[in-house]
C-alpha cells in the first residue's frame, strides 16, 4: 500500500487500541494490542505519518532508532538489590528503567496526556545482543522489570534486507503477534502530502513531468545510488532557504540530496528553466487581477510543461496564504478559549484582571518556546503556537494599559478589554480571508480565459485545491460561486471519464 493509505490503516489501529468502554476499560485489552510494523524502503515518510497521527490524536509521541541503542541503554543497567524471602535476604540481581520505558514516562510527566505512540525504527537492525530483549518488549511490552506505560501504542518501522544490509527478516513466531503493514513508494500519495506541505513548485512540476525519477535505488561502482521521497522534502526546504538568503542554487547543492547524478543534472537543468518561467509570469499580478494581455496571450500559447509550471505557481502562492490564514485562525480560537477560561480573573478587579492576562500569556509563550525545542518537522503546529502567544501578548498589554488608566479602569472591566483585542485580530483575520477569496477568483479567472473551462490545467488546479484540508476549511467558511461551479464542472468531467472508460470496457 501507499503512505497515504499506511496512515489510514496506523490511525485507525491506534484510535481502537485506546477506545474504551463505559467503565473506562480499553475495548482490546493492552496485551492483546499488536504491535505494528511497517515495512518499506527507505525515505518515504515513515516516521513523518506517524508523528503526523499522534498529533492529529492530540497524544504523546516517542520516537526511538533502534540501531543507536546498546543492550544496556535499551535494557537498563544492572544492580545489586536485597530482597527478603521466607525470613532469609538475599541479594538480588535488579535493573534500571529502560531509556526507552522512561521516555514515555517522561513525556506523560510534561504534557499531562496519559497516552501516547512510541514509535521505534529500523526495528529489525538491532543488534545481536539487544535482538532478544527487543523480541521480549514486542511481545509483552516490558524492557526488564519495566512494562510500557497502559494507554501507549508501539508503533515500529524497518527496511527490507535487500535496502539495508544490516537488516534480518523476524521469525514466523514473531510475526504472528505483530500487525504488518508493506509500504511502497507512490508519487501521487507523496505529491498530496507535498501540495499541503509547501514543497517547492520546481519539484512537483518537476516529477509530475518525469514521475519516473520521483524514487530511485541503484547500485553502481561508486556506491549507492539513490532518490527518496525524504531527498525530495529536504532539497524543497533548502531550496526555501536559500532563495530567502538570496544564495543561487546550483547542481552541487541539488546533488547532496538527489544522490543520482542522472537525476540531479535534469533537475537543476529543469530548476533554471523554472526559475525563468518565475521571473516572467508575475504570479502575484495574476492573483491581484492584474495580468496584462501579454502573459494571457503568452499562457494560451505556451507548451504543456510550461502551463503546468504555472499552475503550480499559482497553487504555491495560494496555499501558501491559506495556511497562514488557517494558524491564524486556529491560534485565535485558541486564544478565545484561554481568555474564557479566566473570564472570572478578568472580569474581577484590574490586579486580578492583569494577573490573569500574564498568566495565560506565560503559559502560551512556555507552549511555543517547547514546541521550538522538540525540533520537530511539524512548523504548522510551531507556527499556530507562536501566533497564539502573540496574540495573548497583546491582550497582557491591552489590560495593562487598561489598568494603569484609572478611568477606563472603573468603567470597564478586564474582561471586555480582552475580547476586544482578540476581536480587532479577528477583524485583521477577516481581511485576510477577503482578500484570498480575492486572489482565489482571479486566478479561476485567468485560468478559464488562458485554457478554457475544459482545459486540463483547470482539472489540475481545482482537483490539488480539493485535496488541501487548510483550503478546503477555508472554501467552506469562505464559500466562491466561481469555484462551486469549477468543482461541478471537474465532478461531470471526471463523471465522463469513468464512463468513457466503463464504455471501452463493455466494447
Amino acid at each position: 500500500m501507499d503512505i497515504k493509505q499506511a496512515t489510514r490503516q496506523i490511525e485507525g489501529a491506534v484510535r481502537a487500541y485506546l477506545s474504551k468502554d463505559e467503565h473506562g476499560i480499553y475495548r482490546i485489552p493492552t496485551q492483546m494490542q499488536r504491535p505494528i510494523i511497517m515495512i518499506g524502503p527507505p525515505g518515504i515518510g515513515k516516521t513523518a505519518i506517524v508523528s503526523q497521527v499522534a498529533s492529529r490524536l492530540g497524544v504523546n509521541f516517542v520516537s526511538y532508532s533502534i540501531t543507536h541503542h546498546t543492550r544496556q541503554s535499551a535494557l537498563g543497567l544492572p544492580y545489586i538489590a536485597q530482597s527478603e524471602y521466607g525470613g532469609r535476604t538475599y541479594k538480588v540481581s535488579r535493573y534500571t528503567m529502560s531509556e526507552i520505558i522512561a521516555a514515555t514516562y517522561d513525556a506523560v510527566e510534561r504534557t499531562g496526556i496519559p497516552e501516547g505512540i512510541l514509535f521505534l525504527d529500523e526495528v529489525n537492525c538491532a543488534s545481536e545482543t539487544l535482538m532478544p530483549a527487543m523480541l521480549q518488549f514486542l511481545q509483552y511490552k516490558t524492557f526488564g522489570q519495566h512494562r510500557l506505560p497502559a494507554g501507549w501504542v508501539i508503533v515500529t518501522a524497518g527496511n527490507p534486507p535487500e535496502y539495508n544490509r544490516a537488516a534480518r527478516e523476524f521469525d514466523p513466531a514473531m510475526m504472528d503477534r505483530m500487525k504488518r503493514i508493506d509500504v511502497e513508494p507512490s508519487l501521487d500519495a507523496w505529491m498530496d502530502y507535498a501540495l499541503s506541505h509547501g514543497i517547492h513548485p520546481a519539484i512537483s512540476t518537476y516529477l509530475t513531468s518525469k514521475p519516473k525519477n520521483f524514487y530511485r535505488v541503484r547500485a553502481s561502482v561508486r556506491g549507492a545510488q539513490l532518490v527518496t521521497a525524504r531527498g525530495w522534502e529536504d532539497l524543497s526546504r533548502m531550496i526555501w532557504a536559500y532563495r530567502h538568503e538570496g544564495i543561487p542554487v546550483d547542481q552541487d547543492l541539488v546533488a547532496q540530496y538527489l544522490q543520482d547524478r542522472e537525476i540531479a543534472e535534469d533537475f537543476s537543468l529543469y530548476l533554471e528553466l523554472f526559475s525563468k518561467y518565475e521571473d516572467d509570469y508575475k504570479v502575484d499580478g495574476i492573483l491581484a487581477g492584474d495580468a496584462g494581455q501579454e502573459i494571457l496571450d503568452r499562457a494560451r500559447n505556451a507548451p504543456f510543461d510550461e502551463r503546468i509550471a504555472l499552475v503550480n505557481l499559482m497553487l504555491d502562492a495560494l496555499l501558501t496564504s491559506a495556511h497562514d490564514v488557517d494558524a491564524r485562525q486556529e491560534a485565535l480560537a485558541h486564544a478565545r478559549e484561554d481568555v474564557a477560561q479566566a473570564r472570572e480573573e478578568l472580569a474581577g478587579t484590574p490586579t486580578a484582571a492583569v494577573a490573569a492576562g500574564e498568566r495565560v500569556c506565560a503559559a502560551a509563550q512556555r507552549a511555543s518556546k517547547d514546541a521550538r525545542a522538540e525540533g520537530t518537522a511539524d512548523t504548522r503546529r510551531q507556527t499556530t503556537l507562536a501566533e497564539r502567544a502573540e496574540l495573548l501578548d497583546e491582550v497582557r498589554a491591552a489590560l495593562t494599559r487598561w489598568a494603569m488608566d484609572a478611568s477606563a479602569a472603573a468603567d470597564g472591566d478586564g474582561l471586555a478589554v480582552a475580547t476586544a483585542a482578540l476581536d480587532a485580530r479577528g477583524d485583521a483575520l477577516a481581511q485576510l480571508q477577503e482578500g484570498l477569496a480575492g486572489r482565489l477568483d482571479n486566478a479561476l479567472g485567468f485560468l478559464d480565459d488562458a485554457f478554457g473551462r475544459d482545459g486540463q490545467e483547470l482539472v489540475v488546479f481545482v482537483t490539488h485545491l480539493a485535496v488541501d484540508p487548510a483550503f478546503m476549511r477555508f472554501a467552506s467558511e469562505h464559500a466562491s460561486s466561481l469555484l462551486a461551479e469549477h468543482g461541478q464542472a471537474l465532478m461531470f468531467h471526471e463523471r465522463g471519464l469513468d464512463l468513457l472508460k466503463e464504455a471501452d470496457r463493455l466494447k
